[in-house]
Order: C-alpha cells, then structure tokens, then sequence
C-alpha cells in the first residue's frame, strides 16, 4: 500500500508540475503576440532600484518609447537613454555629458525585444503567483537563468495582466542582489512613433564621449 501511495504521490507532483510548465509557456507566448504585434509602444514608467551593500534605494519617474521592440527611449529629469538598436546615446543632465557606444550582446542593456524573446529561450520560467488585484488576475512569474546561461542577470520576475498580456512589472536581481523595480503605467500601442525619436542630437555645449 504505501508503495502505490508514493507512486501516486510521485505521479501527482510530475502531472502538476507539468500542467504549471504548460500554464507558463502559454502566458508567455500570450505576452511575445501582445507585444510582437505592436509597432509603437508608450506609458510611464517608475524604476526603483534597491542597493544590497548599502541598503539605499533610488527612485526615478519617466516616460518610455517603444518602436519595433528594438528601438527606445527613456526620458527622466536626469537622464536620457536613446537606442535604436544598433546605437545607444546616454544623456546625463546634471553632467551635461553624451556617452555613445554599439549596442552590445552583454552590456547590461535590458532591450525590450531580448526580455520577450531571448530571456524566456535562456531561462527557466516558473509561475509564482495568481491573484486579483483591482478585479484584475494577475500573474506572477520568475526567470532563473538555465545552467548554461551566464550574464549579470540572477533572476527576473515579471507581473503579466490576465487577458490583454500586458507587462506590469519587472524586478531583476543581479549577482550582488541589487534590485531594479520597472513598473509601467498607462501603455498606449496607438500612437505612431517616428524613427527621429530614437536618435540624439547634442547641443554645441554637451561633451560627447564617444565609444564606439
């Protein structure tokens, strides 16, 4: 008896951890459609990043830009991020300084195309959570890279609204265990963006630090 108890048991577990995987895959590629299909993206955005060793926190509001998922633009009071998807400028106010470099592979630069695409190849997904939230199911999922993936990226977690998929939130966690919070607001896929908006032009007094 107890050996058709653990056989049971053991059947139990592997069925639903497979009906979770199944649950998984499917907000995910429910998410990549909603996202492949739109051609502009733009909302608000609050970062909150979290430092471990120094247990400070910093907040930063803004606006971001999507264009064919490789081009963007963040614009805060401080900074200004401008990619389009082979360049990438980076504006710091009270500097009044440009740097600018290629795109790379590994540069820490967590392009909205990569985290649709290429995290959910490269990771491990697991669904954490599924709640309702101002009469809204919500879905929480987590990352972990897999044995052969190695970048500065420990995990992701990503807060996915049932039905329209829709990204609300997304909290990395690097090596160090410091935490950036993205969560975004007021998504508009409507209005058209123009390729102008994902160039930076410098004034006469900004010093540009080229790095190309």
């Amino acid at each position: 008896m107890k050996i058709r108890y653990a056989l049971f048991y053991v059947l139990t577990v592997a069925f639903l951890v497979n009906l979770q995987a199944a649950d998984v895959n499917r907000i995910i590629k429910n998410v990549q459609n909603t996202y492949d299909k739109m051609s502009n993206l733009t909302a608000t955005f609050r970062q909150v990043e979290s430092f471990r060793l120094t247990g400070t926190q910093m907040e930063t509001n803004g606006k971001i830009y999507i264009h064919n998922g490789t081009m963007y633009r963040f614009e805060s009071e401080d900074q200004t991020i401008v990619t389009d998807g082979k360049t990438i400028w980076t504006y710091n106010a009270m500097s009044n300084q440009l740097l600018i470099d290629h795109v790379r592979e590994n540069s820490g630069a967590l392009l909205p195309r990569d985290l649709l695409f290429k995290y959910p190849k490269n990771y491990l997904a697991t669904l954490l959570s599924e709640e309702k939230i101002a009469g809204k199911t919500m879905y929480t999922l987590r990352l972990d890279p897999r044995e052969n993936v190695h970048g500065y990226i420990k995990n992701i977690r990503l807060w996915v609204e049932d039905k329209t998929w829709l990204i609300h939130k997304i909290e990395t966690t690097d090596l160090n265990d410091n935490r950036s919070l993205f969560e975004i607001e007021n998504q508009d896929s409507k209005t058209k963006l123009t390729p102008q908006l994902f160039s930076f032009q410098a004034g006469d007094d900004v010093e540009v630090v080229d790095m190309r």
